[in-house]
């Protein structure tokens, strides 16, 4: 994340303080910091993003899940996430005590997910910072709230409604025990669904054999020849066979 703060002057509550200018050496200080960590989250240097946090950390993920530090820790072992491109904007610093400051603002993204396509989102997030015992910044709370877009998060390559329909049907998962993918044409999209199960996931074409689902970090990846492809479901890929109707 790229942040540049603007500092806003508003009446806060008694015993807090906002800071009236980037002159503050508070502010400055803790924006520095978060730059830092900021930049190791964003070239996926855990092990240094991980060092700006303090062990009371607590996120709340863009889904609302409560995530602390030792299931971040969890999540990001095998994390893929990679900045391409970030922008940040309507940013506030405002510092609560000489020992907390909360960052807030609206960030614009591109990243790319275990080699996929780089996919754009914009989300709302807040920083809580706080200097620990030691005299060290550490970032103790973290936000982000999706900010949804009508606009694909890809760009649409649209194609015919014969390629669509060559696409559909049922595919075999390899998976155990064995599930089924179902893709169904509509529109300029493919829908599918998973045997037994009642989501549904939305594929729009980047490419002629390459889809991505609006509603996850979902991916089909079809062979040339039309007789298998790649689900990529969170970044790993599952082989799926067509199943020929007899």
């Amino acid at each position: 994340m790229m942040r540049e703060l603007t500092i806003l002057v508003v009446v806060l509550v008694a015993g807090a303080c906002l800071a009236k200018d980037s002159n503050d050496a508070v502010i400055a200080e803790v924006l520095a910091r978060d730059a830092e960590i900021a930049a190791a989250h964003g070239r996926g240097d855990m092990a240094a993003y991980r060092a700006g946090l303090s062990k009371e950390y607590v996120y709340i993920d863009i889904s609302g899940k409560r995530v602390t530090l030792d299931i971040l820790e969890q999540r990001r072992e095998e994390d893929k996430r990679r900045i391409v491109s970030s922008e940040s904007s309507e940013d506030e610093a405002i510092r609560i005590a000489d020992d907390v400051v909360l960052l807030r603002g609206l960030e614009s993204s591109v990243a790319s997910y275990y080699g996929g396509l780089p996919r754009i989102s914009r989300s709302r997030w807040t920083a809580l910072w706080v200097r620990e015992a030691d005299g060290v910044w550490r970032l103790r709370a973290d936000t982000a709230t999706i900010v949804r877009d009508e606009a694909l998060p890809f760009v649409h390559v649209p194609q015919s409604e014969a390629a669509l329909r060559a696409l559909t049907g049922r595919w075999a998962l390899s998976l155990d025990p064995p599930m089924e993918l179902v893709l169904v044409h509509e529109s300029d999209k493919l829908i599918g669904t998973i045997t037994g199960q009642e989501v549904k996931f939305t594929f729009r074409p980047a490419s002629a054999v390459h889809f991505i689902a609006a509603e996850r970090p979902f991916e089909l990846r079809f062979a040339p020849d039309g007789r298998s492809l790649q689900f990529v479901t969170w970044g790993t890929p599952t082989t799926a066979t067509r199943v020929v109707e007899k």
